[in-house]
């Protein structure tokens, strides 16, 4: 009984394991799939740590291209103060605009900026884009649904 049991639960990780690869890696962006990337893409962004509290603002990310380089505006609603501070923008709504991004061998698309500036979008799910930067020493994060 107890060597069933055993089995069973190894080849459930097995499958679980299995099965999340394969869906991770359907997420990847290529150049035959980056023109699914084009639209409105809406949610947050977080500044990562800030001043002991962990602020965030609404952000939209508007892709124009359906090809690479690819073409960006990501506009955040609302930056606090002291986070425009550090990014160097007026405090309330703040855009910022690329036109380089390019797809990354691990299935990403990769926009790089001035003074090691960088900012990293992948897919996520159905409808769900997942990005990281890294801009003026602020880290954060951004969680995206396309409309």
């Amino acid at each position: 009984m107890k060597k069933t049991i055993c089995v069973l639960a190894i080849v459930l990780l097995v499958a679980t394991v299995a099965f999340g690869a394969a869906k991770a890696t359907k997420g990847k962006i290529s150049k035959d799939n980056v023109g699914q990337l084009k639209g409105t893409w809406e949610g947050t962004c977080s500044f990562g740590e800030f001043g002991g509290i962990q602020p965030n603002s609404p952000a939209k990310l508007e892709i124009t291209s359906d090809g690479v380089p690819v073409n960006a505006k990501l506009t955040l609603s609302n930056v606090p103060g002291p986070v425009a501070q550090q990014l160097g923008v007026m405090e309330g709504k703040a855009a910022f605009e690329n036109g380089d991004g390019q797809i990354t061998s691990q299935g990403s698309v990769m926009f790089t900026g001035q003074d090691k500036n960088f900012m990293e979008i992948t897919l996520s799910g159905e409808k769900g884009l997942r990005g990281w930067y890294f801009y003026k020493g602020l880290k954060g994060d951004l969680n995206l649904k396309k409309k």
